[in-house]
């Protein structure tokens, strides 16, 4: 869901303003550049397309990027089911990773799912992706499963973790 559809009370906070890096909600403008950093990142794209609807129909979805000097170097986009969250896409740009960008998102999308009261979040990420699985673990997901030969190219598992932010 596009700028303007949707209404914080209150803006998550992360700790980007050290980084010089500002994080905000994905524009149509942001789209061919986010399309860059898919390819970029994941084997297995997905077209521009599903990535079109996501931003710009899917009412279920919330899209932010991540910028450094007025280009993007990162996004996140996830979808909202009532009191949980599921993130599709994390994304840092190879050029910026390991350099707490990636930590700063996270930590902004979960500050905003915690204003949302938003009470779970699930991802899924591959076994061999150990810095995300780490940074996962690090703010507080826990692994929760696997699917076998989710990824169905490289005949890769995949590890499900979740958050729960509200217990009880």
């Amino acid at each position: 869901m596009l700028s303007g559809e949707f209404t914080l009370v209150q803006k998550p906070s992360s700790n980007s303003e050290t980084l010089g890096i500002n994080i905000r909600e994905m524009q149509v403008g942001d789209l061919e550049r986010v399309c860059e950093l898919e390819k970029q990142a994941f084997p297995d794209i997905r077209s521009q397309n599903n990535i079109e609807y996501e931003v710009l129909e899917n009412s279920l979805s919330f899209a932010y990027v991540v910028e450094k000097d007025r280009s993007i170097i990162g996004y996140a986009i996830y979808w909202r089911v009532d009191t949980e969250a599921h993130l599709l896409d994390f994304a840092i740009d190879k050029n910026y990773r390991g350099k707490q960008i990636g930590s700063s998102l996270l930590n902004y999308l979960i500050n905003d799912w915690r204003l949302k009261k938003i009470q779970e979040g699930h991802l899924e990420t591959r076994r061999s992706n150990v810095a995300a699985r780490n940074m996962y673990l690090k703010y507080g997901f826990e692994v929760i499963g696997v699917r076998k030969n989710y990824y169905s190219k490289e005949k890769e598992d995949a590890i499900l973790m979740s958050i729960f932010l509200r217990r009880g």
